[in-house]
């Protein structure tokens, strides 16, 4: 992988003109005569020995997870021109040091926020059997209760979720079947309400299923985010969009490996800690870790403005 970005880059050197010459463009844009400027501070082609933390949060500052705990130290590294993210069994205690936890994990949160633009990472899910991790790209903003009665606390674009298995409607997915989804914080009465893509599916939910295996190959997940609309992409094709009703606060670019059951439940909106050696199906589980997801590239554009 690292040997084709910089025989692209040589073709560019040889040709007159020594800039970084791929990932001008995206793959596919709702507006193809937009005139698109990469943002290098949250783009990312992995070429280094290890990995940019002048772009990337190492520590602090991460998203609070309850269920597992980040470990950026040991779960993110660079091996020939990809980021490799990964999940792992590794005792603990959460970050006030009361509950056990039982995994840790790998995430790359960009220091740098977008609020519209083309985001655009290539992946290759983790190469682990059933439910139990889900890879994904996505974007996320801080929270902000300061905002007026009907204003958005919290705004998340799901470029893509993976792995899933998710349940709905009495069907379980598989592993061809992928997540597009939003989420959001809206203040009601004062006070902070979620909404969940299953419970507004018509705005926030979207699935498509894939024929392939995503955690085979690696393949293109793009996300163009517009003050009207956001259209989500696979490998140049748009798969979904919805219109951009609360997705307008600045958002951070994040690439993670997080648990999903049996490691973990859902319940009070929150994943809750699952002990392995007291549940059969995560117990069973344990041997397939650890377990890694790839990225080759992660690239973000916005439109440029012209002086």
């Amino acid at each position: 992988m690292r040997k084709l970005k910089e025989s692209l880059l040589l073709i560019g050197c040889i040709a007159g003109f020594c800039s970084v010459v791929w990932g001008q463009k995206p793959t596919l844009s709702e507006a193809p005569d937009t005139k698109w400027e990469i943002r290098w501070s949250a783009s990312d082609e992995f070429n280094a020995d290890s990995v940019d933390w002048k772009k990337w949060i190492r520590e602090g500052g991460l998203p609070m997870v309850s269920s597992w705990r980040w470990n950026n130290a040991e779960n993110v590294t660079t091996k020939q021109g990809v980021a490799q993210l990964t999940f792992r069994r590794e005792p603990g205690k959460d970050r006030a040091g009361k509950t056990e936890t039982h995994f840790t994990s790998g995430i790359l949160k960009s220091y740098r926020t977008f609020t519209y633009g083309f985001f655009e990472a290539r992946i290759k899910g983790a190469p682990f059997p059933g439910t139990g991790v889900c890879p994904s790209f996505w974007l996320f903003s801080d929270f902000d209760d300061g905002v007026g009665e009907g204003g958005t606390v919290y705004c998340e674009v799901d470029v893509v979720e993976m792995q899933q298995f998710d349940w709905l409607d009495g069907h379980q997915d598989d592993v061809k079947d992928i997540d597009f989804n939003l989420h959001c914080v809206v203040k009601e009465n004062g006070k902070r309400s979620w909404r969940r893509p299953k419970a507004f599916p018509d705005a926030q939910l979207s699935k498509w299923r894939a024929p392939w295996d995503p955690r085979e190959d690696f393949h293109i997940y793009g996300c163009e985010i517009g003050k009207e609309e956001i259209v989500w992409y696979v490998d140049g094709k748009e798969v979904a969009r919805k219109p951009n009703t609360h997705w307008h606060r600045p958002m951070h670019v994040a690439l993670s490996l997080g648990a999903r059951k049996p490691f973990v439940r859902f319940e009070g909106n929150r994943h809750v800690v699952v002990d392995p050696f007291a549940d059969a199906e995560a117990a069973k589980r344990l041997d397939h870790l650890p377990t890694t997801m790839s990225v080759d590239y992660v690239r973000v554009w916005e439109e440029r403005r012209e002086e």
